[in-house]
Formats: C-alpha cells, structure tokens, sequence
C-alpha cells in the first residue's frame, strides 16, 4: 500500500493508471474476502468517459456478464484523493456482488455493505464531491389539480408534446402543457 502513495497524483494519465491499478487490487482484495477465483471475478476494464455529477458507475452485461467501471475523468482529476480511496472501491464492490449475486443482490444491499465494510470503506452510496453537471435543462411549465405548477424538463416536455402521457405525483391528474404568455 506504501506504493500507491508515492505515484504523482497530478498527470491524468498516472491517475488513470493508478485508478486501473486500485482496480485490479480491489477485485483481488474482493477474491480474498469472497474465495472467488480469477475465472468467476475478473479484472474490470476500467473507462474514463463519465461525465456530469456522477463520480463513477458498475456497467454489467446481462447476456454476457461482462461488466466495466466508468470514471468521471474530471473529479478524478480535481479530486484525486477521493476518487481513489472511495469511489474506485465502491464501483468494485458494485462488480464483485454482481458477478457472485447477479440481479438478486440489491445494487447497495446486505452483500454490498458486507464487502465494502470487509473493504474498509465507508459505505456511502453516493460520493458528496462538488460536481457540476453536464447541461442544464431548460424548464416548462405544465399544469394540474394542484395550486403550484408542475415543471418538466426539456426532454420530458418534447415527449409530452409528442403523446407521453404525465401525471402528477401529488394529485394524480395528468400534467397539461401551460403556454407561456402571448407577448402583448
């Protein structure tokens, strides 16, 4: 463990390097735990191409049972530390159960938690890192038996202008689209 405090935590490419490297440890520290051989827990390919305000994320193959982690590149990068020390060993045990549990297993269910306290991390199922997110969505207005309006996003509402049907979740009426104000 001595090692992987003296990498340089400042060149992208030595964190991802590092981050591959964190990974294939934890899955071997998950083996250990679990008795799971190299056949039934393999290494993870490991991507940087997540964005937005999540910090990483357990891909699982269903058919195949293939699964990769993905990384947000640019809180690895403004919070190496981090990144590192809990989400790279969250997104592991998130692999580690799925391969020995498939879907039964809750994603931070009984089994989760067990590894991850095995692991010696907190158990947090979402990292409070500052993120920024990708876009922002514009906002419409839309109305319904409740006295305050409704706002779907601009996906939601191109769907809703498109036939899909939303209802409200506190008064059980379908949302209306509440054009804006004609300019007088």
């Amino acid at each position: 463990m001595k090692r992987q405090q003296s990498l340089a935590l400042d060149d992208a490419d030595d964190l991802q390097a590092r981050a591959r490297e964190l990974t294939a440890y934890w899955i071997g520290r998950a083996r250990e735990i679990t008795g799971a051989s190299p056949r039934r827990l393999p290494v993870p390919e490991v991507r940087f191409d997540l964005r937005g305000r999540a910090a990483g994320q357990a891909v699982f193959a269903r058919r195949t049972r293939r699964c990769h982690v993905r990384l947000n590149a640019a809180l690895l990068a403004s919070h190496p530390k981090e990144m590192l020390a809990e989400t790279v060993p969250h997104e592991v045990a998130h692999v580690a159960i799925y391969r020995l549990y498939g879907r039964r297993a809750k994603p931070h269910g009984a089994e989760w938690k067990a590894l991850m306290q095995a692991f010696g991390v907190d158990a947090s199922p979402c990292h409070a890192l500052p993120a920024q997110p990708t876009r922002q969505l514009k906002r419409y207005r839309y109305a319904c038996g409740c006295d305050e309006p409704a706002w779907l996003t601009s996906i939601r509402h191109k769907r809703a202008r498109a036939g899909t049907a939303y209802i409200c979740r506190v008064c059980g009426v379908r949302l209306t689209y509440a054009e804006p104000d004609a300019p007088g």
